[in-house]
């Protein structure tokens, strides 16, 4: 349980909340990380538990200064490095070269793992209805200032784009702007603390409804490294190691780091189907206070109060945590105070003694800053989701100045598998800011999860990236997933792919049985199982449905058996009918006949049309003929099902034998049918059609009177004409965005719809004579879910729950986005002097376009080396558009300001607005000219 720090409990509330059940719980359901050794929080598990030290040590080197005595005291420098921290995906983010390099690599890493941690966590803010927020903060790293300092180099840098680039202030917003985050957006500043009192208000905002879903974390990113200089008597480690708790321990190492948790209100994480990694019981936050002995020291006293509280605050039993990851920074004054104050809070629930492990990450990484306790934060998570707690390093002997043997705690200093006890197995996170913002977090490992729910035997699996190389990666990512590490039902990786993923331009989709069918099909690309999207997945189409009733279909039992749409409407339909107890005896193989098989080719096509549409596929118009001319009734809700039904059963059996072969030969017919079954129509109450009706009776859509007449409707059930129905088609063709999907057997109008003048290779007509489901002729669910890969590649929106049939599903972890990083860097001025140096032929980066004459034939090189300039691409194409490029209105300012120094010409924002590609830009400047 979680209370809001507005009403902080006392010794007494603990059993009358307990009591009552009030409270609510949080759920941690996604993370991310950057930290020395690992990019990931499998590689970061992986690391702790092998009991990997990823901190760099150089050559030792004299202490600055000099002794009274002239003796010479060296120290070992040390730090925890990121690997390619300057390294970035700009185009992922929209990003132009010359904007990334402007932001601060802090920025970057930060922005990279809020997107890895959204997809670890399976939310899609574009897709989602609920409201996200973020809470975060960062380091001094000093890149704004290695920018002011090369800002003569930078063409149109202000002031301004430095301060955006690289304060703090702007961290967390710029996350909210680039993954669409709508709630609270609010940057935390306490130092060491920072990212775990970040966790702390993210809480608050989930239990006061400002948001629904909340990312917390920090980022400590310094390019080039920082170098941790040692002080005598201060906080860094003259041996560059990190000692917690041992005799030996003499201060801390430096690191970088970036970490990230994704929060959810544990009822609506259990509710959606989200994956629980750990649950927080109870978070606080205080200060120590002027009860210390200077600003930067700890207090006993302040650290006692915040682990109390935070053990009231979740209603637990101190003697029931396992496990303290400790703030731990191996400081001769913190750790022994540390140690004092966690005993003190502790002892007000127990008197044992040794039976709670406790550890430090920072013996592993070094100490990273703003980002520390986000570290231990994910750390203790990934102890309790593996049920063993890993090694605390470089511990040898207990520190001298407190007694472990009468406190609760142990060092851990191997691997330990962490058994359970009465209560599920519960952790506690310490993080202390230099200033004396403390803050405490109580844990407890996820309760477990529901069985999964039973599954169609095909699965629709679907991928998308912002480039084809991307999307490549990510099919061989998922592929070694799968093989190597099954993480559940083949219903459930299907699901996360649909529902946990940002949708992005580049498509693939395969069509799947099992996880050994589905490895298959993302690594063996000329088997052609995975299907890549030749087309703009951006591109909104609408889809019109053909209807033709064809005869001699029945009823398809997988369709039935994993199609709950489908189910439902077969059912209904047979029901009108009177005929219940025939379905199963159809589905089972018995030949239908009489009343059954017109209701069966009715029932198919209607059903299917349902399915679509239950699917997401909603119609934008219908052409139908012939007996599909009641289904496209029934499926446009001009008439209600069972009077459609009773409509095709009722006029076959008043016109007997011939009355299929009228329906279908495209023949006159008889004008005494036509009266016959518009007087049958309009008996039956007709409403006013919801979707635009085409009918071959006319060639063409019909106006709302016509819709209205019952003798439109009898002509085009029994007198379709050929030339007539080509027009219709070709009125569908018109749009090359239209798709044509048939719910008939017989494909007969797709076939006609592909001999007119106006069907195009870029037409979509579906289902496809050769495509994805081509493969599973005998399946016709996994035709139909072939059919809708095909659709969601060209950009239909899918209502994926009812492609599950509405059964519970749950995310997974699967692997994230690809990110193609490059570096993006602005180098310090020593540093580009010496590589200036070393490349004498190379030019300076940045460096400004020549300044050109007026002549009207420079114009268009002259605008392509401005967009380059001021986008910071190489080179820029005439037809490249500047807001693709990423550009905005700040950059366009930019350029419209060098064009004027250019040219004598008034050129404003709005200009770039209209004509955003080079040569159109240009165009532009040369009719200004022109004047």
């Amino acid at each position: 349980m979680v209370t809001p720090t507005s009403a902080r409990p006392d010794e007494s509330d603990r059993t009358e909340a307990a009591a009552s059940g009030t409270g609510q719980q949080i759920a941690i359901i996604g993370m991310a990380c950057r930290y020395p050794g690992a990019d990931s929080p499998e590689a970061f598990w992986r690391n702790l538990a092998d009991g990997v030290g990823s901190v760099t040590r150089f050559p030792a080197v004299p202490v600055p200064g000099t002794r009274a005595d002239g003796a010479v005291q060296q120290y070992t420098p040390a730090r925890g490095l990121l690997k390619d921290p300057g390294h970035f995906d700009a185009g992922y983010f929209g990003y132009s070269p010359r904007e990334a390099r402007l932001i601060s690599p802090q920025q970057r890493l930060f922005l990279e793992c809020a997107a890895q941690a959204l997809e670890d966590a399976g939310q899609d803010p574009a897709r989602s209805t609920a409201t996200f927020g973020i809470y975060g903060g960062g380091t001094d790293n000093g890149y704004g200032q290695i920018l002011r300092e090369r800002r003569h180099e930078l063409p149109g840098v202000t002031d301004w784009d430095i301060l955006l680039g690289t304060a703090p202030d702007y961290q967390v917003s710029r996350v909210a702007y680039k993954l669409g985050f709508t709630g609270p957006a609010i940057t935390v500043q306490t130092a060491c603390s920072t990212s775990l009192v970040a966790v702390h208000m993210a809480v608050q905002g989930l239990l006061s409804g400002d948001c629904d879903v909340a990312l917390a974390g920090a980022a400590a990113v310094h390019v080039p490294d920082k170098e941790s200089q040692y002080t005598p008597g201060g906080i860094i480690s003259a041996r560059g190691e990190c000692r917690t708790f041992d005799a030996a321990a003499d201060g801390t190492v430096g690191g970088d780091g970036v970490g990230i948790v994704v929060l959810k209100r544990l009822a609506d994480a259990q509710a959606d189907g989200d994956r629980v990694l750990a649950v927080l019981r109870g978070t606080a936050v205080n200060n120590d206070g002027a009860h210390r002995v200077g600003y930067t020291a700890p207090s006993i006293e302040g650290q006692t109060a915040v682990v109390r509280e935070a053990q009231l605050v979740a209603q637990v039993d101190a003697g029931t945590i396992g496990y303290v990851e400790a703030h731990g920074t191996a400081t001769p004054v913190g750790d022994p105070i540390e140690l004092s104050a966690l005993t003190e809070a502790f002892r007000r629930d127990t008197d044992r003694t040794g039976y709670c492990w406790i550890g430090s990450v920072k013996t592993n990484i070094g100490h990273t800053d703003a980002a520390a306790g986000a570290a231990g934060l994910i750390k203790t998570v990934l102890a309790l989701q593996h049920r063993s707690i890993p090694p605390s390093l470089n511990y040898e002997k207990p520190n001298p100045q407190f007694d472990f043997d009468a406190s609760p705690f142990r060092v851990v200093t191997r691997l330990t598998p962490w058994t359970a006890g009465d209560t599920p197995r519960r952790a506690a996170v310490s993080a202390f800011g230099i200033g004396g913002t403390n803050t405490h977090v109580i844990l407890e490992e996820a309760p477990p999860r529901p069985a999964p729910s039973p599954a169609a035997p095909h699965q629709l699996l679907v991928l998308s990236a912002k480039t084809s190389p991307a999307l490549t990666d990510m099919a061989g990512r998922l592929a070694t997933r799968l093989r190597d590490a099954p993480p559940g039902d083949l219903a459930d990786v299907a699901w996360t792919l649909q529902t946990g993923r940002r949708e992005h331009e580049h498509r693939a989709y395969a069509v799947v049985r099992d996880a050994d069918d589905a490895v298959r099909a993302l690594t063996e690309p000329a088997a052609g199982q995975l299907v890549t999207s030749a087309s703009k997945a951006s591109e909104h189409r609408e889809a019109a449905f053909l209807f033709t009733g064809a005869t001699g279909r029945t009823l398809s039992r997988s369709l039935y058996d994993a199609g709950a749409a489908y189910r439902t409407a077969v059912d209904a339909c047979f029901a009108a009918a009177g005929l219940t107890d025939d379905v199963h005896a159809l589905l089972d193989g018995r030949a239908a006949t009489g009343d059954s098989a017109l209701v069966a080719a009715f029932a198919h096509e209607y059903a299917l049309a349902m399915t679509w549409i239950r699917w997401g596929i909603r119609p934008a118009s219908v052409l139908a003929t012939g007996t599909g001319v009641a289904v496209a009734a029934a499926v446009t809700k001009v008439l209600q099902v069972a009077d459609a039904i009773r409509l095709t059963v009722e006029h076959a059996r008043r016109s007997g034998p011939s009355a299929g072969a009228s329906q279908h030969s495209g023949g006159a017919g008889d004008e005494v049918l036509v009266r016959d079954y518009a007087e049958l129509f309009r008996e039956a109450a007709p409403g006013e059609p919801r979707v635009p009706l085409v009918f071959a009776a006319l060639g063409r859509r019909l106006t709302p009177q016509e819709a209205a007449d019952p003798l439109n409707w009898a002509r085009a059930a029994l007198q379709p004409d050929p030339d007539l129905l080509g027009r219709a088609l070709s009125e569908l063709l018109a749009d090359p965005r239209l798709v044509l999907l048939d719910m008939s057997a017989d494909r007969a109008l797709l076939a006609a719809a592909r001999t007119r003048p106006e069907h195009t290779p870029s037409h979509l007509l579906l289902p496809e004579p050769h495509g994805p489901d081509a493969d599973l002729p005998a399946d016709d669910f996994a035709a139909a879910l072939g059919t809708l890969g095909r659709l969601w590649s060209a950009g239909f929106p899918v209502r994926w729950r009812h492609v599950h049939g509405g059964a519970p599903r749950v995310l997974l972890p699967l692997p994230t986005y690809p990110f193609a990083r490059d570096r993006f860097i602005v180098d310090p001025v020593a540093q580009a002097d010496r590589q200036q140096d070393e490349n004498p032929g190379e030019p300076r980066p940045h460096q400004p376009v020549d300044q050109p004459g007026g002549g009207r034939g420079k114009i268009l090189p002259t605008v392509l080396r401005l967009y380059a300039e001021i986008l910071g691409f190489p080179e820029v194409g005439p037809s490249d558009d500047f807001f693709e490029l990423g550009g905005d209105s700040l950059i366009a300012a930019r350029l419209t300001e060098r064009i004027r120094e250019v040219y004598p010409v008034d050129i404003d924002v709005l200009s770039v607005f209209e004509a955003p590609a080079p040569a159109e830009l240009a165009a532009v400047i040369e009719e200004l000219l022109a004047r």
